[in-house]
């Protein structure tokens, strides 16, 4: 009995999914509460870790690599948004230039229960990805759940990690403003930012696949009162580009942060 009643707990609600494993990474489904309240949204997160000398894929893969495919399976009225993405790495797959991760990286996404909500409410994902080394890509899949109860917010051992999570989603900063022009073969990216940060020390990342060459590395340098860079096209880039998202990290920024340029 007294078994019974330490287990209920965790019978009541499962706020993690198991971690499956297939190719060369595992995937779980985390979630910051065992409860919801209607209309309010529950922080989770999608966890994948990545087997010792793999690699897998960030929103903009690269050349020859694979975003994660993600398929929400949720409630009747239950939404959940946009996965965030941390700053990826740079690396190469043979001769393929490509963005992504090693080891653990923690995807956050929020999760809101219609107004209406009542009663349990079982959360499922299913998951496909790319792992690769030098010597081959192997594709991996999982269909993760996690079951929410109703009540008032009740923390789980996955919040920090999440919350931790949240702050490695790039971000807008005020005063970061992208043009883009078209140079034959090259676009010039023209940067205007805030006196304190320093562009020429950002780690830079497409985070808009297919616009600028992933094995361009873009490098902003003192222009007046702007910085510019001078990128080579995207092979794949048909007619004059139209949009482009950058992820800048370093260089005194206060987190890692995004600058979108649309052509008007």
């Amino acid at each position: 009995m007294k078994l019974l009643h330490a287990l209920a707990p965790l019978m009541a609600a499962s706020v993690a999914s198991a971690a499956t494993h297939s190719g060369h990474a595992a995937a779980e489904l985390i979630a910051a509460s065992t409860t919801y309240e209607a209309a309010k949204p529950v922080d989770a997160a999608i966890r994948i870790t990545v087997d010792p000398e793999w690699h897998t894929y960030w929103t903009n893969p690269g050349e020859g690599g694979m975003k994660l495919g993600i398929e929400w399976q949720l409630p009747e009225g239950w939404k959940a948004g946009e996965v965030g993405w941390p700053v990826p790495g740079r690396f190469m797959t043979g001769e393929l230039p490509g963005f992504g991760y090693f080891g653990e990286i923690v995807l956050p996404v929020t999760l809101t229960p219609p107004a209406n909500a009542t009663g349990p409410a079982k959360i499922g994902l299913k998951v496909d990805w790319l792992t690769c080394n030098d010597a081959a890509c192997v594709p991996g899949d999982a269909a993760l759940e996690v079951a929410l109860s109703p009540g008032a917010a009740a923390p789980t051992p996955a919040a920090p990690v999440i919350a931790k999570a949240k702050t490695k989603v790039p971000a807008p900063v005020e005063g970061l403003k992208l043009e883009v022009k078209d140079a034959d073969k090259n676009l010039v990216l023209t940067l205007t930012a805030p006196k304190d940060v320093n562009p020429a020390a950002f780690s830079v990342f497409q985070a808009t696949p297919q616009v600028v060459d992933p094995a361009a590395k873009i490098q902003f340098a003192k222009s007046g009162d702007a910085w510019t860079a001078t990128v080579a096209k995207s092979e794949y880039l048909s007619g004059p580009a139209k949009t482009l998202e950058l992820v800048l990290d370093g260089g005194g920024l206060p987190h890692p942060a995004t600058v979108t340029w649309q052509n008007k």
